[in-house]
């Protein structure tokens, strides 16, 4: 019996609902379990109840923004679990503030055709 391989488990933090349905169905089961809440504090919330394999997260979301919540993550698990930050912002601050977080990130708008494949090439840590 051949058994697949289990779905990597992604959490995504995005306060546009829109972004956040692209998000799922641009990283489909039964590759990806994605996991969607619409603020800082959900995401944090449930990073502590079960476990995932990648984060997503919007850096401007109201409340809690990205980098807080992936600083969090960081506290919490080290840098066990890869961080993508998504992001409109190219600025030399932004950079700054991801490589201080080990975080990863992807540009908007994000290219929904290739986010699958970016994500399976991000390291497993």
């Amino acid at each position: 019996m051949y058994l697949s391989p289990k779905p990597c488990r992604i959490l995504v933090a995005d306060d546009d609902p829109t972004v956040a349905l692209l998000m799922q169905v641009a990283l489909p089961a039964p590759d990806f379990a994605t996991t969607v809440v619409a603020t800082g504090d959900a995401a944090l919330e449930i990073f502590g109840q079960q476990p995932f394999d990648l984060v997503l997260l919007d850096v401007e979301m109201p409340g809690r923004d990205g980098f807080e919540v992936c600083r969090e993550i960081r506290r919490r698990s080290g840098r066990s679990v890869p961080v993508l930050l998504v992001t409109g912002r190219n600025d030399s601050e932004f950079h700054a503030r991801a490589d201080e977080l080990a975080a990863d990130h992807i540009a908007k708008p994000v290219d929904w055709g290739s986010l699958a494949a970016l994500v399976q090439r991000l390291p497993q840590r």
